[in-house]
């Protein structure tokens, strides 16, 4: 893509921050005298706002056109809007004098939802524009798929396969063909799954000569590289990877932070339990709760608690790719991510934790260290409701790429990073495939 398009791009992601932000002062400024009086009281309006949209915009991402999907980037900048808007009017109303006057308060509350509204429009509109300038701009710009047949995950190979054959041009080859180098050079992007790591490292310095956008799949390695600091050896450069266990203060504040949330959680959420239980008796009669041996930190079992989304007699059986055993119910609960909510009890019990890698059988450990001996590096630290596998996979995402998600999570721990999660969580909700294969 060339300065040109890169630009117009640009352009429409400025619109719209600016639009949102214009939208939202200009409606409310209608019927409240108090924000529009002076030059300072609008300014101080608008930097607020500008202040807690950029907050949320650190959190759930920023208009990340060509690098999510279409679908991705209107959810982000939807929740963007609509927590900034929230936020920002309550504290004009309880700055202002709004608060005071019944039929103010409910004009300004009306042209804050018809605000909101207009938002969602210009977002759905300069999202979609961007992206068809995004399509337009990268559609003579093909990609090598560079692949090993012999070792890569069949879903891998299948949404590389479906990928290549939705775009004429594209092409899927194996690494050890003796004409690859020729062959790249009749592309601008390559991509690299699961190669060997000597023949990647080759492939990536020659196509980093060449000037290639490079993709590849990570490994164990590339997840503590990206995750390490650089530092002077006197005048040489070193990356250093610290020691990945919490220090005494960082698990005090996530114990804290554990107790804190989960029983607001269940106080909040104390409507949608009695919902849930409601739903699984109406369906089939039988018990509520679901109950399993998993793992936790350092491999420990703990019995975890969901709602019953199964069959009851069938429910202990491990999972298939078209499952006839959910109920109606179950199907709901699951869609809506409602089967969660009984593992605040674990979490406020200390064997799980809110943000973390999610707790799997115990029959399957082992059998996944056979295949990924780097499997038990995601045990040392405590499993967890949400998390980095929770939010970017979905039920079917394979267990290396679950891994590295987790691995991702243990290496990058930080206070922020479980609170960025934690918030991210709610666009799982809003994601359509994030419960596919289920």
């Amino acid at each position: 893509m060339n300065d040109f398009w890169r630009f117009l791009i640009g352009l429409v992601k400025l619109t719209l921050f600016l639009g949102v932000v214009v939208i939202f002062y200009a409606f409310q400024a209608i019927y409240n005298p108090a924000i529009r009086s002076d030059i300072k009281s609008a300014a101080v309006t608008i930097v607020v706002y500008l202040v807690i949209y950029i907050m949320f915009m650190a959190i759930y991402g920023g208009y990340d056109i060509g690098k999510k999907s279409k679908k991705n980037v209107q959810n982000s900048a939807f929740i963007n809007t609509w927590l900034t808007d929230l936020i920002a009017f309550v504290w004009i109303c309880a700055t202002t004098k709004v608060i005071t006057s019944g039929s103010m308060f409910l004009s300004c509350f009306g042209m804050f939802l018809f605000g909101v509204a207009v938002q969602g429009v210009l977002t759905l509109v300069l999202v979609r524009l961007g992206f068809e300038i995004y399509y337009h701009a990268t559609r003579n710009t093909h990609t090598i798929y560079v692949v090993n047949f012999d070792t890569d995950q069949p879903k891998m190979l299948e949404n590389i396969r479906a990928r290549a054959a939705q775009i004429p041009g594209d092409k899927v080859v194996s690494y050890t063909q003796p004409w690859l180098a020729e062959e790249i050079e009749k592309f601008e992007n390559v991509f690299l799954s699961d190669i060997p790591t000597e023949q990647r490292r080759k492939l990536v310095e020659y196509c980093y000569g060449r000037g290639k956008n490079i993709l590849f799949t990570p490994e164990i390695s590339d997840i503590v590289e990206v995750t390490s600091e650089y530092r002077m050896f006197g005048d040489a450069l070193i990356f250093a990877s610290a020691k990945t266990d919490l220090t005494l203060a960082e698990r005090f504040v996530k114990r804290a932070m554990d107790i804190i949330g989960a029983s607001i959680l269940l106080v909040l959420t104390s409507p949608l339990f009695l919902l849930s239980a409601l739903l699984i008796k109406l369906d089939d009669h039988g018990k509520v709760f679901f109950t399993q041996v998993r793992a936790t930190k350092g491999g420990k079992p703990f019995r975890i608690y969901k709602f019953r989304t199964m069959i009851e007699s069938e429910a202990t059986k491990p999972m298939q790719e078209i499952d006839n055993r959910v109920t109606r119910a179950g199907r709901f609960l699951r869609a809506t991510r409602l089967d969660e909510l009984p593992q605040f009890l674990n979490i406020l019990g200390g064997s799980m934790s809110l943000v973390g890698p999610r707790p799997e059988q115990m029959v399957y450990i082992h059998g996944f260290e056979g295949n990924y001996p780097e499997y038990e590096y995601r045990l040392r630290v405590k499993a967890g409701l949400t998390g980095f596998a929770q939010i970017e996979g979905k039920y079917n995402t394979t267990n290396k790429e679950k891994l590295m998600l987790d691995l991702m999570y243990i290496q990058s721990y930080s206070l922020w990073l479980d609170l960025k999660l934690l918030l991210q969580t709610v666009l799982v909700m809003l994601k359509e495939d994030s419960t596919e294969g289920f």
